[in-house]
């Protein structure tokens, strides 16, 4: 191959290379404003306030764990020598202030 030729299979790869650099972005950025609408919609349904949800984002995923495992024990009746409703309650109180201070 010539010189010139070379150079100019290398110009237009490098063309190429840009047009899909900046199509990958573009979808990329598509993508993300399908989550997001999604994510608005599952907000939107569930009724979740703007302060429900930063307080929801502040929490560690093993925070969570630990709400929704004492939910679900306060959703199950309790058994014979187990913890009444109110003792739930105290204890959802005061994980929750944890979490908020």
């Amino acid at each position: 191959m010539k010189r010139e030729t070379i150079k100019k299979n290398r110009i237009h790869a490098a063309e190429k290379k840009e047009y899909y650099t900046e199509r990958e972005k573009y979808w990329a950025r598509l993508e993300q404003e399908a989550d997001d609408a999604e994510a608005m919609k599952i907000i939107r349904k569930k009724h979740i306030t703007p302060e429900q949800l930063a307080l929801f984002n502040s929490l560690s995923e093993k925070e969570v764990a630990d709400i929704l495992a004492t939910k679900e024990k306060r959703s199950t009746p309790p058994d014979e020598g187990g913890v009444n409703h109110a003792e739930n309650e105290k204890e959802i109180n005061e994980n929750a202030k944890k979490v908020i201070s």
